[in-house]
């Protein structure tokens, strides 16, 4: 017999139905290895469902007033990046340390390519995957990451920040 089933389904129904044969277990088996490694190539979003936006200059480079290049895009408005925390836009973490000075960083985590979350009430980033934690200039506090957040190149005018 033949059973189109994929994945956790066929496990399921393997189970279920008390059907122990090496072959019923291996097919539930490889099934659910492949639900698995397909869940691992996902995306990540907050909770809420959105994505965070985070970001930072060169270090101390980026302050209000300073221009963008040519063709820059605005990411974010000043106004919705809190002083000492901040949020995460696509794949850029965008902080403000302390009021006028803003940076931004990759929010991609150096250990496995999870997004970060935007920085917590303490200032902190944290990576929901394993935890790794930098500090809101970017500098890596706890591992298993190993380095920190790579930074990112903005300008910010107007009350926009922009990617350089």
């Amino acid at each position: 017999m033949t059973d189109t089933r994929a994945g956790s389904d066929l496990a399921k129904h393997v189970l279920a139905k008390g059907v122990s044969s090496r072959r019923g277990v291996m097919c539930g088996l490889a099934g659910l290895g492949a639900a698995g490694a397909l869940a691992a190539c996902g995306t990540a979003e907050s909770p809420n469902g959105t994505e965070s936006t985070t970001g930072s200059t060169d270090a101390g480079t980026s302050a209000e007033g300073s221009t963008g290049g040519t063709g820059s895009t605005g990411i974010a408005a000043t106004a919705d990046v809190p002083v000492g925390g901040g949020i995460v836009v696509d794949e850029t973490v965008i902080v403000q340390p302390t009021a006028d000075e803003f940076l931004a960083f990759s929010a991609v985590c150096p250990h496995q390519g999870a997004i970060v979350d935007a920085p917590d009430a303490d200032g902190n980033i944290v990576c929901p995957r394993h935890q790794s934690t930098w500090t809101i200039d970017g500098e890596l506090e706890e591992g298993p990451a190993e380095t920190g957040l790579s930074a990112v190149e903005i300008t910010v005018e107007d009350g926009q920040i922009s990617l350089a």
